[in-house]
């Protein structure tokens, strides 16, 4: 059912072009290797022509734990993904739970309120999906790559 869901979302931001050309990772024929030829190629280009290059990179530590349930699932409605497919993607997030085990003793269970599986085929794609608009918040003159 994953997958399917998986290839129903992926068509849908294909065919749509909702992905940003700024995403790579995670997406066919978009990897990191091809995002950093590119931006290699941009910075040859602009050395070349007496431009400056100042880079700043960002790790995103622990990204697919931190991203929020409601903000992901009011992004996917704004995407205009199916309803049936939203509410499939809200059910496989919600109602999760965790606790902590320390010198053999465990944690009350906590609620799951932002967190997306690493180790899932979904997980992945709702993570590009979410931070997909990121590049807009950029100013004109930023290269993000």
């Amino acid at each position: 059912m994953e997958s399917i869901i998986r290839d129903k979302d992926m068509d849908h931001f294909v065919k749509n072009k909702l992905f940003t050309n700024k995403q790579f990772g995670f997406l066919k024929g978009r990897s990191t290797v091809t995002q950093l030829l590119q931006i290699l190629d941009d910075w040859a280009e602009t050395l070349e022509s007496g431009g400056r290059i100042d880079v700043v990179y960002t790790d995103f530590e622990k990204a697919f734990d931190k991203v929020p349930h409601k903000r992901l699932l009011s992004k996917l409605k704004a995407y205009k993904l199916h309803n049936i497919i939203r509410e499939w993607i809200k059910n496989f997030l919600t109602d999760r739970k965790q606790r902590v085990r320390v010198n053999g003793k465990f944690s009350c269970w906590a609620n799951l309120l932002s967190w997306i599986p690493q180790s899932s085929i979904l997980g992945p794609l709702l993570f590009i999906m979410f931070i997909n608009d990121l590049v807009d918040a950029c100013e004109e003159n930023v290269s993000v790559c």
